[in-house]
């Protein structure tokens, strides 16, 4: 993707309140000039949420994050920094432009007409063609059970080939290179001339049948065709485009976040027929992946609107080794350590032998339902499986059974499931369970089969991990919260910046022990007169995504002007006396060495300035003001 221009950020970020989308997904109480609600990131029963109207930004002082109103889009909705703006722009009705060689915004939606066009165009082939191959490609799905009115349900389509797609779009107005772009259609060969033109398009999909794949909007984006006879490949997928990445995507997740919201269960399948039997038969809930293996973005979009997700897998061999991989996807999201990010893994596997749609023919949707609902947590599916491949009746090989599973558990060692399961481990291994515990405590996680979408340009850096468990509270000790206290006020008047600046280069001793303080003072000088959600912006710009989350829930609480001489000047006191102490205990340390080796001289020397420190130290705690206050008044 392009560069969204500066202006265009802005003009989104002035266009959306951040109290206002907040509440469209968390509730919100106002007390004073903040509102405050439970975390939507982690689990807490006492409100920890605040959102600050006046600087248009949110923080949880639960779980530490933090930021605006793009920083809360990005993490709820498990979106990158372009696809947030895009996705608050639509929201506000503003129209944005790409650029630096990227896709422009009107670009992107020209290639998404494109395969609107397609999809119409296939759709209106399959129904009204009255050639041999459309009518074998009715038959094909009339044998699936697919009349005209589940066709029409789900734009079902034929594409004839022979260039027949490019030259219907080149006649809506589409341009040679549009169409190359949305991948409908192939270019000039390596020795004809490299600017297509109609003559050179070559339609992608030739004689299959077509299935639209749409995004959450319910716009096509992209195509998955099933070759009609004994062609290969036998199914065929759009390749990576600018509006469509496989390992972001699923097939059929527009028709069925309604039926997955409903049920707080996402059934997970294989195949595009599966998705429409099973739509068809009542099971509304139900998406397939398109042409890879789940990935871990799937499962970070299944999370915003499923609570439960339950692969469902052929009873066959090869179905159940798809089921084995799915223990890639364990991790601390989980685990009720999660709260309401906590995302529950199932596996249901069909009789031997049947596809679900296979499975639904015979036995109905409410037969499936009742299927999933018994599915096995996919931790329990998992260690059973290799329970069972082992010889469970040598002591070798319980051991080695026991390493297996407990590989499975290393990525969420130190929860409460984890505990569960050594209980579970010991006992089907008549082992002691002090033995499954250390096993599992010190096993390491099986190495990840690689995310066909890691290389995928539409990730964002703080992508991963999104949908998991909330990061541990950060502890700080007092020096700290005194650093950053200091910061805080100094983040609220600009006019203290000037000579905070000074303070930075103060070294004997260094006023701060906080490293983050330290970062997130400096950046705050960096920033002239900015305030509020300016300067969160200027912050995130100069230092990292960590430090401006802090800077977010240090702007919460701002003093009030009439007290902030009197307030800096005793908070910088207390960083002082901290600093001090620091140094004494330091110095006292050296002091026992350099007793012990017998150097008088350096001994006694070390001694007196440590009374200096201690004196310096007494005299700010009754009250007089550290030589730094002078800053102040410069």
């Amino acid at each position: 993707m392009g560069r969204i221009p500066e202006e265009d950020v802005a003009r989104v970020r002035d266009a959306t309140d951040v109290a206002a989308y907040i509440a469209e997904s968390v509730v919100l109480k106002k007390k004073g000039r903040l509102l405050w609600g439970l975390c939507p990131f982690h689990g807490e029963k006492t409100p920890s949420f605040k959102v600050d109207p006046a600087t248009q930004l949110w923080h949880c002082f639960g779980c530490g994050e933090g930021g605006d109103v793009f920083g809360f889009a990005m993490k709820r909705e498990h979106l990158d920094f372009p696809e947030a703006v895009r996705l608050l722009a639509d929201r506000s009705r503003i129209e944005i432009t790409e650029e630096s060689g990227g896709l422009p915004r009107g670009r992107r939606e020209r290639l998404i007409a494109a395969c609107e066009s397609a999809a119409e165009f296939y759709h209106h082939t399959l129904t009204h063609a009255r050639t041999a191959e459309a009518n074998t490609a009715r038959e094909y799905l009339g044998r699936r059970g697919f009349g005209s009115e589940v066709a029409r349900r789900f734009t079902l389509g034929y594409a004839p080939g022979r260039g027949a797609l490019s030259r219907h779009l080149l006649a809506a107005g589409f341009s040679a290179e549009e169409i190359v772009a949305a991948n409908l259609a192939y270019g000039p060969r390596g020795d004809e001339p490299q600017r297509p033109g109609a003559g050179q398009l070559r339609d992608r999909f030739y004689d299959r049948v077509m299935f639209p794949i749409r995004d959450l909007h319910g716009r096509v984006i992209a195509f998955g065709g099933r070759v009609l006879g004994d062609g290969e490949p036998k199914y065929l997928n759009t390749q990576e485009t600018p509006i469509f990445h496989k390992s972001a995507n699923l097939y059929g997740i527009e028709k069925a976040k309604g039926g997955i919201v409903a049920t707080g269960t996402v059934m997970v399948v294989e195949g595009y027929t599966d998705v429409i039997a099973l739509h068809e038969a009542g099971v509304t809930n139900a998406v397939a992946t398109l042409g890879t293996a789940l990935t871990p973005r799937h499962v970070k979009l299944l999370s915003r609107f499923a609570s439960r997700v339950v692969y469902l897998f052929d009873g066959d061999e090869a179905g159940l080794r798809a089921a084995d991989r799915a223990v890639e996807f364990i991790d601390e999201s989980i685990t009720p350590e999660a709260g309401s990010a906590r995302v529950e893994l199932f596996v249901a596997v069909l009789p031997a032998g049947k596809d679900p749609a296979d499975f639904v023919a015979a036995e109905g949707g409410e037969a499936l339902t009742t299927l999933v609902a018994d599915a096995r947590p996919l931790l329990e599916f998992a260690i059973e499986r290799r329970l069972q491949a082992g010889d469970l009746s040598t002591p070798g090989g319980r051991a080695a059974a026991l390493a297996e599973a407990a590989a499975i558990l290393a990525p969420v060692k130190g929860s409460i499931i984890a505990s569960d399961y050594a209980n579970y481990l010991a006992d089907r291994l008549h082992v002691d369970l002090v033995v499954a515990k250390t096993a599992v405590e010190r096993a390491r996680p099986r190495p990840r089969v690689a995310d066909p979408g890691a290389e995928d340009p539409s990730a964002g850096p703080g992508e991963a991990g999104t949908g998991g468990a909330a990061p541990a509270p950060e502890v700080l000790d007092t020096a700290a919260r005194a650093e950053r206290e200091l910061v805080s006020i100094v983040a609220a008047y600009p006019h203290l910046r000037a000579g905070a600046a000074r303070l930075l280069d103060a070294t004997d001793p260094p006023l701060f022990s906080d490293p983050m303080a330290r970062t997130l003072l400096a950046a705050i000088c960096g920033a002239g007169a900015a305030t509020g959600d300016a300067l969160f912006r200027a912050v995130a710009a100069s230092a990292d995504e960590r430090a401006a989350a802090v800077l977010s829930g240090l702007l919460m609480d701002v003093i009030d002007g009439e007290e902030v001489h009197s307030v800096v000047r005793q908070v910088l006191a207390k960083v002082k006396e901290l600093a001090l102490e620091r140094q004494m205990n330091e110095s006292k340390a050296r002091l026992k060495r350099l007793e012990a080796s017998g150097e008088r001289a350096a001994a006694d020397e070390l001694f007196r300035q440590v009374a200096q420190v201690q004196a310096e130290r007494d005299q700010l705690r009754r009250g007089v003001a550290p030589k730094e206050a002078e800053v102040w008044d410069q």
